[in-house]
């Protein structure tokens, strides 16, 4: 699994390189355990928590409920799931719709210009579900009860370095 990981990010890295699809990437680091794509490290944190608490708990690692703005973001973070827990389980990112009904925002302010909702979704079952995650039966997002505790993936900048 780690294999296939690092060779994703191989292959994106040198996409972006021939293609200049992503944005020129600045000198830094992650931490340890952390995955790095372009100007972010993503972690995954295995501890189940509601979407409030997942939130509070990236905010203290220095980041945020993981925003998803691309295709290869989302290809990414899910592969950082699929590592981090050794299968595929529900895991919260930091998209929803607790403000105003189907008007979805993310927790760290990242623009709306990307979604990867399964069919059928989001359906606010019993009027109840505000808050996405990565649902284990197709990888893809759901809405859920934000008072469900799941995994969880904190997205936060990369650590740059000082010339």
């Amino acid at each position: 699994m780690a294999f296939a990981l690092r060779l994703l990010i191989l292959f994106c890295g040198l996409s972006a390189l021939l293609t200049g699809v992503l944005c020129q990437t600045k000198k830094g680091y992650c931490p340890k355990d952390w995955t790095r794509l372009g100007n972010y490290c993503y972690i995954y944190q295995h501890d189940e928590r509601t979407f409030a608490d997942s939130e509070s708990v990236c905010n203290i690692l220095g980041g945020s409920l993981a925003s998803i703005t691309s295709r290869l973001q989302n290809a990414i973070i899910r592969e950082v799931i699929r590592e981090g827990a050794g299968s595929f389980e529900d895991t919260w990112i930091g998209y929803h719709d607790t403000i105003a009904e189907n008007a979805f925002i993310w927790t760290d302010g990242t623009p709306n210009n990307f979604e990867a909702f399964a069919s059928g979704q989001p359906d606010n079952f019993n009027s109840n579900e505000d808050c996405v995650e990565f649902e284990d039966l197709d990888e893809m997002w759901h809405d859920d009860n934000c008072e469900d505790e799941n995994a969880f993936v904190c997205a936060k900048q990369i650590h740059l370095v000082k010339h």
